[in-house]
């Protein structure tokens, strides 16, 4: 009797949904929205219309290129450049960013090669992303013309950009991954899966710090590889893949090409216990740093607090005349086995210190950020200079005298970030599953810099801020066809719960 009961109330709803997804079906690609109740299913992904994106790509990277070609470089690009022609010789920086060199130099497109392909692989991926999300060419186009207005509109994302930077590279590689995962899930396609996956494991290669930003992305791809159901033995591919992609980058930070020689080990993480502890010591007003910072010369509380600065660990290695130098050293052991003991009797202060260092990070620090752009190409033996002074030095005056505006501080990318991606989950614009990968990589990534950073340079959290930047123009566009739809059918107050059809 009660089964009796309940199949016409089930064949009654059914039949209710059926009538109402029918009569609506020719705005369901409208809205990018397979029509489910399922909110887990594939909403609709347009064509990525590859040659467009390329077109556009084009245009915004000569622009954004032209003033600093062949792109500026500190010391970090032009060591990098040296290991690409000498050979590798340390894993403090990660070996990759030099055998990208080694391609660029060897295709005939030199320092610039390089520079110029990662700001192309960011701008081809927004607009091939923005693309499969907007089914009207007209309205894609103004999406990545808003991408690229916001991009130059933010100091430290164009001047960072404008610098050979790892962190612009492993960027492209993790707008890319994304790319190619969404064509994956386009096309229901294993091998370009694995592909995205080998390229996330670049980006992870590329800087030790990586890994938070797509951590969460690949643990997407391990679970719904096609952002809904698949078959075991695809899980079982993605995860030796990622398996295989993570073996792969590591050990290219511990062994060298072409002759694999095993690399110095990587022991970058004594500057940060050093900045730890001095930062301790200025908040505690007591003596916590060893003797061998100083090279075994006694240094006071009072000297220490004048050569601290939270923005860079190595402005407090600079010379000031009377105070004794500190040096960029473990120790012997001495560093770490300090940092250990202090930590815990110190939590307040350590805490303290790194959000100090967190709030030039993020741009919350009222003076403003830290190192927006390096603003030229530092003295070389390679003949590397710049080809238009003049146009170098106008874009590094616009990135300098307007990084510090409360309206362009880093930290608000995150605050829209976050409100778009609420408002793109709700509305299921993107895959879930890819959505919000995405948001909590960037979020995490600034995360963990919040305990690793060992400055505060804006260009540590550049490969989250164009994370950011993506998620806030998808969400914009997206915002736009909703109202549209929504008056469309007559309603003077849009219901932003509604299933959209």
């Amino acid at each position: 009797m009660r089964r009796a009961i309940r199949m016409p109330v089930v064949l009654g709803l059914a039949k209710a949904a059926f009538n109402d997804l029918a009569g609506l079906s020719q705005d369901v690609r409208m809205m990018n929205y397979d029509g489910s109740p399922d909110g887990w299913t594939v909403p609709t992904l347009f064509e990525p219309r590859g040659w467009m994106a390329v077109g556009l790509a084009s245009i915004a990277s000569a622009i954004v290129c032209f003033p600093t070609w062949p792109g500026y470089m500190s010391f970090d690009s032009l060591f990098a450049y040296q290991q690409s022609i000498e050979g590798v010789v340390t894993a403090v920086w990660p070996p990759l960013h030099a055998y990208l060199f080694f391609v660029s130099r060897h295709l005939g497109l030199g320092a610039g090669g390089l520079f110029y392909a990662q700001v192309f692989v960011i701008f081809l991926s927004a607009a091939m992303i923005i693309n499969m999300t907007v089914g009207n060419v007209w309205k894609a186009i103004a999406g990545f013309l808003s991408f690229f207005l916001l991009f130059v509109y933010f100091p430290t994302i164009i001047g960072v950009a404008i610098v050979s930077w790892k962190d612009v590279t492993t960027a492209a590689f993790a707008m890319l991954g994304i790319t190619v995962w969404l064509l994956a899930i386009r096309r229901r396609s294993l091998l370009m899966i694995v592909l995205s996956v080998a390229i996330f494991c670049a980006a992870l290669a590329l800087r030790y710090n990586s890994l938070p930003l797509i951590a969460f992305i690949l643990l997407g791809m391990v679970v719904w590889p096609f952002a809904d159901h698949c078959l075991r033995y695809e899980r079982g591919v993605v995860v030796a893949a990622i398996l295989v992609g993570c073996a792969v980058a590591f050990a290219s930070t511990v062994w060298r090409l072409p002759d694999f020689k095993r690399l110095p080990p990587e022991s970058g993480f004594a500057a940060i216990q050093e900045f730890d502890l001095m930062g301790i010591e200025v908040c505690s007003q007591t003596h916590v740093i060893p003797l061998e910072m100083s090279q075994g010369v006694e240094i006071s509380v009072a000297q220490v607090t004048q050569l601290y600065d939270a923005r860079h660990v190595q402005l407090a290695f600079r010379t000031v005349p009377g105070i004794p130098p500190l040096i960029e050293t473990d120790g012997g052991g001495a560093v770490p086995k300090k940092w250990r003991e202090v930590l815990p009797t110190q939590p307040l202060c350590y805490l303290k210190h790194r959000l100090a260092v967190f709030s030039w990070l993020m741009g919350t620090n009222p003076a403003g950020v830290f190192y927006p752009t390096h603003g030229g190409i530092d003295a070389n033996k390679f003949a590397i200079t710049l080809a238009s002074p003049q146009a170098s030095q106008w874009i590094t005056t616009y990135v300098v005298s307007h990084a510090n505006s409360p309206l362009r501080r880093p930290y608000l990318l995150y605050v829209l970030a976050s409100i778009a991606f609420t408002f793109m989950f709700y509305r299921h614009t993107l895959p879930r599953q890819v959505l919000s990968g995405m948001f909590l990589g960037l979020l995490a990534y600034p995360a963990a810099l919040l305990f690793t950073a060992p400055a505060a340079d804006a260009r540590y959290i550049f490969p989250s801020n164009i994370f950011c930047l993506l998620l806030v123009v998808v969400a914009v566009l997206e915002l736009f066809r909703w109202l549209q739809y929504a008056f469309a059918r007559g309603r003077a107050v849009p219901d932003i719960s509604a299933t959209p059809a």
